[in-house]
This record gives structure tokens, sequence and C-alpha cells, in this order.
């Protein structure tokens, strides 16, 4: 009998924590909403965004959504009173390489986005959407619906920097001591 006990609290303990991260190194391309209300991230790591790194707060902290030019979503919290707050990652090139494709991506319950991405002919990723922001509202019954603000990340306007270490005139790329 004691599983019983354990599995009621496991089950209230995800009722009650609402939340979903996609982590610093990945992105947030899509997003569904069961018909229980529970919303979930999809997220993934194009191959371009390899060598781009981000910063991302350790917690949701934003009600308000993702403002800044250089902000998308990393993950959300939903608290036991329902309010949404976003953890809005940053990325210093993001206003540069990404330009706005969807402003209101309307989800409600039973419902979801997938964003895109497009690949080149060696199968590497070129663009890819990115959740810019998400903002809850309710509807006249109370329900919760979601809209969403999605960018198209452009990966082959981002310049191929060359580390620090590189140098041109060195080949192999390191120095043999001469005796």
């Amino acid at each position: 009998m004691w599983w019983q006990a354990v599995t009621i609290i496991l089950l209230a303990f995800a009722i009650i924590c609402r939340s979903d991260y996609c982590g610093s190194d990945q992105i947030a391309y899509g997003m569904e909403v069961h018909h229980s209300g529970v919303i979930r991230l999809l997220c993934s790591k194009p191959n371009c965004f390899d060598k781009n790194y981000s910063d991302c707060p350790e917690r949701a902290e934003s009600p308000q959504g993702c403002k800044k030019s250089n902000d998308w979503v990393g993950g959300f919290d939903k608290n036991i009173e329902g309010d949404l707050s976003v953890m809005c990652c940053e990325y210093e090139g993001l206003e540069k390489y990404a330009k706005i494709r969807y402003t209101d991506v309307r989800i409600r319950r039973g419902e979801f986005f997938e964003g895109e991405e497009k690949e080149n002919a060696d199968g590497d990723v070129v663009k890819f959407d990115v959740i810019k922001d998400i903002r809850m509202h309710k509807d006249t019954e109370g329900h919760a619906y979601y809209n969403l603000t999605v960018l198209s990340f452009d990966c082959e306007s981002i310049p191929d920097v060359k580390p620090a270490w590189f140098q041109k005139s060195q080949w192999p790329y390191f120095q043999y001591k001469k005796a």
C-alpha cells in the first residue's frame, strides 16, 4: 500500500510543478498544449548553433515575456495559481541573424505549433524557427491560451570566425621546435 501513497504524491507533484526547460545549448522551436492544459516545449539543437553560445538564467523570472531584442524562450514555469513566467535566454547575435516570421501564433488546449528547419544539400540546417516570446491569455471560459512570437534564424548569415589561436601561415597549425 505504500506504493499507492508514493504514486499519489508523485501525481500531485506533477500537477503542481508545471515547468519545462530546453537548456542553454538548445532552442525552443515548438510548443504543445495538452487537453489537460499541461504545456511542453519542443527543443532542438541545430548544427549551425553548435559554435554559438547563449546565456540563460537559472530559472524562469519574467512574467512579462521576453522583450529584449536578443532574447528568446528557453523555458517557462507555471505556478500553482496558473501564472506563467518565462525564462529568457540571450544570444547577442539574435537580432542580426533572425527575422520575425509570425507575431501571434495562437495555441489552445489540444493544439501545438512546430517550427520548421531548412537544410542544404549536405543535410546541414541553414534556417530554423525559434520561439521568441510566449504570452498567456484567458478566454471567456477562463481557459488559458498562448500567443507565440516566432523568429526565423538564418545560419548562413553568421560569419565563420576563426579562433584566436588559428594562424593562416602555420600549417599544420602547430610549430616544431628547431634543434
